[in-house]
């Protein structure tokens, strides 16, 4: 009973930081769905709306102002390509938080070389194509990827946050056009069929001020509960043992 009261506090912090993340991610979607869904952005008052979009904001195809990057795997006959220190993303990995911080499978900068994944730095949006489609996430760390997803990044839209959810945006209005049909695969071509609107620069600015504190504490609160699991696991069993007494 000692034992299961002392790493119960762990657990209850654990889950005091799940349901504030859950109100910070809650937060961070009406905040978007505020200025760009309802198109309750600051000054709106003073703009009008032509052809269903802000004065001087563009519409695009997707694919025309975001870079679409593969992965690839390295053969799993080889263990000298697996087991190494650089995490490698794949659709089992994506349980749908806004951040990824590890996954199930690393593989060796070896492995790295001889596959057709680069080494997409932290804070590349990387989106799932087949098995869970439609997942998306923000690396918070370099990973690599596998085939079945995609990464994205923009050099026109300075906003990742923006991008993030100006994504899910698109990606749910897809599944809402498939009308119970199945939407089991994404591919290159899927990215010239949805359209992403590009706010002016100095909306984008603002969005970027206040979407990224909370987007921030989300990640630190993602952080602090692996780092009290971990602190929980190394705990159990010294505790199970007797090396530490309570």
């Amino acid at each position: 009973r000692k034992i299961i009261d002392s790493l119960s506090h762990y657990d209850n912090l654990i889950e005091n930081y799940q349901r504030q993340i859950k109100l910070l991610e809650e937060a961070a979607r009406r905040l978007y769905k505020e200025w760009f869904v309802d198109f309750r952005f600051p000054g709106y008052e003073h703009v009008k709306v032509i052809n269903g979009i802000p004065e001087k904001w563009k519409k695009e195809a997707f694919s025309r102002r975001v870079d679409v990057m593969s992965g690839g795997t390295p053969k799993t006959s080889n263990p000298e390509y697996y087991n190494g220190n650089i995490p490698f993303y794949s659709p089992k990995d994506s349980d749908g938080a806004f951040f990824a911080f590890d996954t199930e499978t690393h593989i060796s900068q070896n492995g790295l070389d001889n596959c057709n994944s680069k080494l997409y730095p932290a804070g590349t949006i990387i989106i799932t194509a087949r098995g869970t489609v439609g997942k998306t996430t923000i690396l918070a760390k370099p990973m690599a990827m596998n085939q079945s997803c995609y990464a994205l990044k923009s050099e026109e839209i300075s906003s990742v946050y923006y991008l993030f959810f100006a994504l899910n945006q698109e990606i749910a209005a897809l599944k809402t056009m498939a009308n119970g049909g199945v939407f089991d695969t994404i591919i290159v071509k899927t990215f010239d069929s949805i359209n992403i609107t590009i706010p002016t620069q100095a909306i984008l600015d603002q969005f970027e001020y206040c979407i990224s504190p909370i987007m921030e504490a989300i990640q630190n609160k993602m952080l602090e509960i692996i780092l009290l699991r971990e602190a929980r696991d190394r705990l159990l069993p010294k505790l199970m043992s007797g090396e530490i007494e309570l």
